[in-house]
């Protein structure tokens, strides 16, 4: 007796090696846990190491009860390792829906099965029969036939196994490089354990006593440590790049790139391989901020970002927008960076800036000295002719900064957002007709309007929409000392209407035409600027302009509604006035 249970063999200590190796491969994978596929190869991980670790410390065990209750731990372990597998492979390798579908979960009642004829292995003979202790290889061993439900639950596992090492095999030859090494360890990894099980459950020879499976898982640890540590596989993923191929990403006319999480370069649409035809072929696999010279953190927002790249040997402005890549469950497995092209735009909005400038700064200097010189002339010469042409240059000259400060104010004012609050009109309007007043002493605003017309709206763009009409309505009259009448009311809808009438000739048809198109040309444009400011702010606030000419005039409604929009900030505690 002391001969037969006495000695301890090589293979115990292999299997206890094997099995503490899985332990520290599976402490190193926890962080992962929340990648795709991650929990389920950490619980197949879990079922193989308790798989060898039970079996390594069952060869150190004689009592015949303990080693037959380790024996069914070790196999009931086993049993759910090619189904873990499986689910790890179709998550990994992007066919979550399969993994989520019923089909999947009826697969697991195999491994259930399993279990189940194991734990009741004691009544029955359909896993196994004929349990005895014997002794092979230098350590006492349970030997047994597998009944036909050992062998049914056996094979499907190793069938689950094999079917999860084809999804990775797919993966490679379908994407490449890309994750060739890292899915190529992890299948091959599986070999030495299956080959150590085929001769287990074939029963070939003596050695079918061992379940060479367990010592074999060895070489299995080393190889998955080489994909998940030293590749660190979990950090990339396939299902990235099938998550955008389904989205159709390729149908896309913009530029699209996709990334994994930790910001690889996983793929590039149709239009990105054709404008970034120079790196397209190389980028794979490099980091996005290598290939683009932009950090992925800062470009992570709600907001676009402009980067200047490189493309068809050409310098190209973008507007980047980067989006996260979500499977079917919501779950972000990487993300996409659009890229718009704003060549275009960008070079408008330079030319603009620089024409912005010249208005503010140059063309005013320039006019204040055209205006000084023009007026010593008109005040020096005796020739009445050339007085009038400096009277001329002077009144051409007013006109021209007046267009230039009114466009200075919108500039400014239209630099940040509408700043809504609770605004008196009332007080508005006796803010600007004052102002307009001392500008024009001739003139005669008449306002009726009621205590407590108060609205939600930002009262600098209501201000200066105001004193453009008003204006417009003084400088056009016919007679030197007009009287423009202004009325306010509001309409069913809450909605705060201002007419402002005047004595003048009316708008021109012409006016109206350019403001009701949104463009001028070189053949249809306004006089000046003022109705554009008077269309822009209101148009910033919610609010509208309309126009009724008639003989005796013309009547300018500004309709400015009771509310801000619906992403504007909201003071209600005071009235506002301006």
């Amino acid at each position: 007796m002391t001969e037969l249970f006495g000695s301890v063999s090589w293979v115990a200590v292999g299997s206890l090696t094997a099995g503490a190796a899985l332990c520290v491969l599976i402490s190193f994978l926890w962080r992962y846990r929340e990648k795709p596929g991650a929990r389920w190869f950490i619980f197949a991980l879990t079922a193989q190491s308790l798989w060898c670790l039970t079996y390594g410390v069952a060869l150190f065990t004689v009592d015949p009860q303990v080693r037959f209750a380790l024996e069914v731990a070790s196999v009931l372990a086993f049993v759910w390792i090619g189904y873990s597998f499986l689910g790890f492979a179709l998550e990994y390798t992007g066919h979550g829906a399969v993994r989520r579908s019923r089909f999947f979960a009826a697969l697991g009642s195999v491994p259930v099965a399993g279990t189940a004829l194991l734990l009741t292995s004691p009544w029955h003979t359909f896993f196994w029969e004929n349990v005895r202790l014997t002794r092979a290889y230098g350590s006492v061993v349970l030997e047994y036939s597998f009944g036909f439900g050992g062998y049914a639950v056996s094979l499907v596992g190793l069938l689950y196994a094999g079917v999860g090492v084809f999804l990775l095999a797919e993966t490679i030859l379908s994407y490449g490089p890309l994750y060739r090494t890292e899915a190529a360890a992890v299948a091959v990894s599986t070999f030495p354990p299956v080959a150590g099980i085929v001769v287990w459950l074939a029963g070939l020879g003596d050695a079918s006593v061992i379940q060479w499976g367990t010592v074999l898982s060895l070489p299995h640890a080393v190889l998955d440590a080489y994909a998940f540590v030293g590749k660190r596989m979990f950090e990339t993923s396939p299902s990235t790049r099938r998550v955008a191929d389904e989205q159709a990403l390729d149908a896309l006319p913009h530029p699209v790139v996709v990334l994994d999480g930790s910001g690889r370069l996983i793929d590039f649409n149709t239009e990105a391989e054709t404008v970034f035809e120079d790196v397209a072929e190389t980028a794979v696999g490099g980091h996005v901020s290598d290939v683009f010279s932009f950090d992925t953190d800062e470009q992570f927002g709600d907001e676009a970002s402009y980067l200047s790249v490189n493309a068809d040997e050409t310098q190209r402005e973008f507007a980047v927008q980067v989006s996260p890549l979500r499977d079917s469950r919501d779950v972000t497995v990487g993300y996409t960076v659009l890229f718009l092209d704003v060549t275009d735009e960008r070079e408008r909005e330079q030319r603009l800036e620089v024409l912005t400038r010249v208005m503010r700064h140059n063309l005013r200097n320039k006019l204040t000295a055209v205006m000084g010189y023009a007026t010593t002339i008109e005040a020096e010469t005796d020739d009445e002719r050339i007085e009038g042409f400096a009277e001329r240059i002077v009144h051409s000259g007013t006109e021209l900064t007046e267009i230039g400060e009114k466009a200075r104010a919108f500039d400014q004012l239209q630099q940040s957002e509408p700043n809504y609050s609770l605004v008196s009109v009332e007080d508005v309007l006796e803010a600007v007709t004052a102002d307009i007043a001392e500008q024009f002493p001739g003139a005669t605003i008449e306002a009726e309007i009621d205590r407590g017309f108060d609205v939600h709206t930002d009262a600098d763009h209501l201000t200066l929409a105001l004193e453009n009409v008003i204006e417009n309505a003084i400088e056009h009259a016919r007679t030197p000392n007009p009287t423009v009448r202004i009325e306010v009311d509001l309409d069913d809808r809450e909605t705060l209407l201002i007419d402002v009438h005047d004595e003048g000739p009316g708008i021109p048809e012409a006016e109206v035409d350019v403001l009701a198109s949104g463009s001028e040309t070189r053949l249809d444009h306004g006089s000046g600027i003022g109705l554009w400011i008077v269309e822009w702010s209101l148009r910033r606030i919610g609010g509208s302009v309309s126009f009724d000419r008639s003989g005796d005039g013309t009547t300018v409604r500004l309709s400015v509604p009771d509310r801000p929009p619906s992403n504007g900030p909201v003071d209600v505690e005071t009235p506002q006035s301006a």
